[in-house]
């Protein structure tokens, strides 16, 4: 669709009153970022009018959890149950509107590993001594060239969807380290209070929190009742991520001290080597239903944060 056509349509959302699918904004939810994410998937996957009613229904199950994405978790599994083959391979293409940025935030989000620097620049360099700063520019511009690189490469087919996120981390990890190795520890604090008061200021816009919003134990226990997770299961992924996690945290940890002297490439390798096993052990966990209710999570995830977080649409 057009982009002014699409501006034109969500402004006059708005202006009339937002007659939107939830009704008025309430205290338990945000409905412009639902409203904006089931006009997407309309869109886009041509959903039948039965499909948007029912969508409908299993958002508002979830807003417990906003504006976490463990709200979509229902949906996901509705979507995986009724959607066609056809829809579900438009839903699961990388989008035409991709943005390298929103990539590499989503998996952040995805590995709860929240801390944004790509997204507080001008602190960052407002913190920053002279020496600093010239170090910072050629870090910054490096990100830059190596996500241009892996997007490009995803948008011209010549990478798949599981190599580009996985390089994409691997990038997002080496610059998580590189900054941890350049700021001083009074610059980490001031960064990271900025950051939690950015995010405050973020939720409290969009309407607040969920009762379980800022629950982890249960937003993981609403993944595990929505995909049938087995005692067993939920047993073997927790292990498997722990392990994941004091993978990336060690190799992070030995380049900052200096216990290794890794260039971004060698420590991009690193991680892709930490992720590509740690797949390999998860991927054997679910069974062929539970993984594309995950795939299905993930791409509707996506365009939520598009919304609700990164605020590019439907504001």
């Amino acid at each position: 669709m057009n982009k002014l056509l699409q501006i034109t349509i969500f402004s006059l959302l708005f202006i009339i009153g937002c007659e939107n699918f939830f009704g008025d904004r309430n205290d338990s939810g945000d409905p412009y970022a639902y409203d904006m994410l089931l006009y997407d998937l309309e869109q886009d996957l041509a959903l039948s009018s039965k499909q948007i009613s029912d969508s409908k229904d299993f958002l508002r199950n979830g807003r417990d959890f906003f504006p976490d994405n463990a709200s979509l978790w229902k949906l996901a599994s509705y979507l995986q149950q009724n959607l066609t083959q056809e829809q579900k391979e438009r839903l699961l293409s990388p989008p035409e509107d991709l943005i390298s940025e929103e990539i590499t935030e989503e998996n952040d989000y995805h590995h709860k590993r929240l801390r944004h620097h790509h997204r507080m620049d001008q602190f960052i360099r407002s913190i920053l001594s002279a020496d600093q700063l010239s170090d910072y520019n050629e870090m910054v511009t490096y990100k830059k060239d190596a996500l241009d690189e892996v997007y490009n490469d995803l948008k011209a087919g010549s990478q798949t969807k599981k190599e580009a996120y996985r390089e994409m981390m691997g990038v997002m990890e080496w610059f998580r380290a590189a900054m941890d190795k350049l700021l001083t520890d009074d610059q980490k604090s001031l960064l990271e209070e900025m950051h939690k008061q950015k995010d405050d200021h973020w939720r409290k816009s969009k309407g607040g929190y969920g009762k379980h919003a800022k629950n982890h134990e249960k937003m993981k226990q609403e993944m595990y009742d929505v995909l049938g997770m087995s005692a067993e299961q939920i047993s073997t992924l927790e292990s498997l991520e722990a392990s994941f996690k004091s993978s990336l945290e060690l190799l992070h940890d030995n380049f900052v001290n200096g216990v290794v002297d890794y260039t971004p490439e060698e420590y991009i390798l690193s991680v892709g080597s930490i992720i590509d096993s740690f797949h390999e052990d998860k991927i054997t966990i679910f069974d062929t239903v539970q993984l594309e209710i995950i795939e299905i999570h993930r791409a509707i995830a996506r365009r939520f944060m598009k919304h609700s977080r990164w605020g590019h649409k439907g504001r």
